[in-house]
């Protein structure tokens, strides 16, 4: 019999509150959300993107929830020790070799390419930010870090050669876009307004940001933040 562990997965991140459920829609619409986050709960690796496809058609807050969840399910979080333990390490993470070993142990990695792994990310913080949920916006932020750099390399990298490649595809406008739109948004959802659940990675983005000269220069904060994680005592970096 299996047991449900992925329940977890959900609590740790209040993700389908029963004020959630309240904003779906319809009551039918409700109902496919309550089974999808039932069959998420239970669900291997493998059977996350069956889960999901029970919200298709759904535009809702909730039913993005769902699919925010499914990506990282497919990606392996069906421990309950390994989401807990990923969102401690972000908060305990420290410095720029701390933050990038944390952001290479996030990439994604359960598609057959680092194309498909990339574009998967890109989704993942499109679904997570649609569904307003902070903690998994920013995992889903740190995923899409790692993934482009990877798919840039062609290679699965670890926190070291993430570092140094880092330095290599800084001024990568590819890079700079995908890196400098994770950069803000977890900035907003983790680090504004008096938040600060993310550690050291806030001081982090909020250099890049300020040196950047706002939020609307995306890539002018994804080279910042590039050039402040492969070389800490460049101009401008703060927290790094």
């Amino acid at each position: 019999m299996k047991t449900n562990q992925n329940a977890l997965l959900f609590s740790v991140l209040a993700l389908c509150s029963a004020l959630i459920l309240a904003s779906c829609g319809g009551a039918k619409d409700i109902d496919k959300i309550s089974d999808a986050q039932s069959c998420l709960d239970n669900a291997t690796a493998a059977e996350a993107a069956n889960c999901v496809e029970m919200v298709n058609g759904i535009e809702s807050q909730g039913a993005y929830l769902i699919r925010c969840v499914g990506k990282f399910v497919k990606e392996g979080y069906t421990s309950p020790s390994k989401i807990a333990d990923a969102l401690s390490e972000i908060n305990a993470g420290s410095g720029a070799t701390a933050s990038t070993s944390m952001i290479a142990a996030l990439a994604f990695t359960a598609e057959s390419t680092t194309t498909l792994n990339y574009e998967s990310s890109e989704q993942a913080l499109t679904y997570c930010t649609t569904a307003q949920s902070k903690g998994l916006i920013f995992l889903a932020g740190l995923a899409q870090t790692a993934s482009v750099i990877n798919y840039l390399a062609g290679s699965v990298l670890s926190g070291a050669d993430l570092q140094t490649n880092m330095a290599t595809f800084a001024s990568d406008p590819i890079a700079q876009a995908a890196v400098g739109t994770a950069v803000v948004a977890m900035y907003a959802s983790n680090c504004s307004t008096g938040q600060s659940t993310a550690g050291s990675y806030c001081d982090q983005f909020s250099s890049a940001i300020d040196t950047a000269g706002g939020t609307s220069n995306t890539s002018a904060i994804g080279l910042q933040a590039m050039t402040c994680y492969s070389n800490p005592a460049a101009a401008g970096c703060t927290g790094y």
